[in-house]
């Protein structure tokens, strides 16, 4: 009977034990490209980026700070950045609403300035900075404020992008249910070569380095701001953009340059 009942035990514990396997990794999936994807009803999916708007019912109200967010993407993600303008005011009415209304995005400023970064925690433990660009961001009326702590921004219900102390200090605005939006890449994605040229404007561009033309798409497609390339098959120069010559925005300010050509990244919208 000893033996029946301590097997008994085991065989129950063992499917106790799969079961929290399963719970784990259900859970787990969520926060990976493929869940993002599989997430519609939470989700927006442009250029092959998959957003994905995540709360826990865990997270108190007015208890995540901005430098907390940054970790809870999982080590397959990071908090979203505004990859075009289109991109936030997507965020905004997609993922905000009346039952809630902030939501985190990866957006900072140095509080001696008036300068804004976007500055994203990546998987590898390192992270990603890029200068905002005012223009390409969907802030709310009179917004930023640029108040003596507020030093991050979130996305607002019925506003846009709106700034907020990183710590929620002197944040009065009563109970905030706390959410993030994730970022996601895909492994491989397509960069259409489309017409010829480049920008000029230093504030667009990410990086610029010497190499082959397949090292040029990769350093643009590993990067969470990337949205074009220029590139120089004859002197092997590529320079890449967070900014696209289809924008409308920014169409204005490409340099006509037949010896570039255009890669673009796929699937935007502008």
């Amino acid at each position: 009977m000893a033996s029946c009942k301590n097997r008994s035990y085991f065989i129950n514990l063992r499917v106790v034990l799969l079961l929290l396997i399963y719970d784990c990794r259900l859970h787990a999936a969520v926060l990976t490209y493929d869940g993002c994807m599989s997430d519609s009803a939470n989700s927006y999916q442009v250029g092959g980026w998959c957003f994905l708007s995540y709360r826990e019912s865990t997270w108190r109200p007015n208890s995540l700070k901005l430098v907390d967010a940054q970790t809870k993407c999982g080590p397959k993600g990071n908090l979203a950045v505004g990859v075009t303008y289109k991109a936030l005011s997507t965020f905004k009415t997609k993922f905000t609403s009346a039952s809630l209304l902030y939501i985190w995005i990866a957006l900072n400023r140095n509080v001696s300035t008036t300068t804004w970064e976007w500055k994203t925690l990546l998987p590898n433990g390192q992270y990603a900075k890029f200068p905002a660009i005012m223009a390409n961001t969907a802030w709310g009326s009179s917004e930023p404020g640029n108040g003596p702590t507020e030093n991050a921004a979130w996305m607002e219900y019925n506003l846009g992008v709106t700034d907020v102390s990183a710590d929620m200090t002197g944040f009065s605005n009563g109970a905030a249910p706390m959410a993030i939006i994730c970022q996601f890449a895909p492994l491989t994605w397509n960069y259409s070569q489309r017409g010829h040229g480049l920008f000029t404007n230093a504030a667009y561009r990410i990086a610029q380095t010497n190499g082959i033309k397949p090292a040029c798409i990769l350093q643009c497609h590993l990067s969470v701001f990337c949205i074009s390339l220029a590139f120089n098959p004859t002197t092997s120069d590529c320079q890449i953009y967070a900014v696209s010559p289809e924008d409308p925005k920014f169409a204005g300010n490409v340099t006509v340059n037949s010896a570039y050509d255009w890669y673009i990244r796929d699937g935007m919208e502008y």
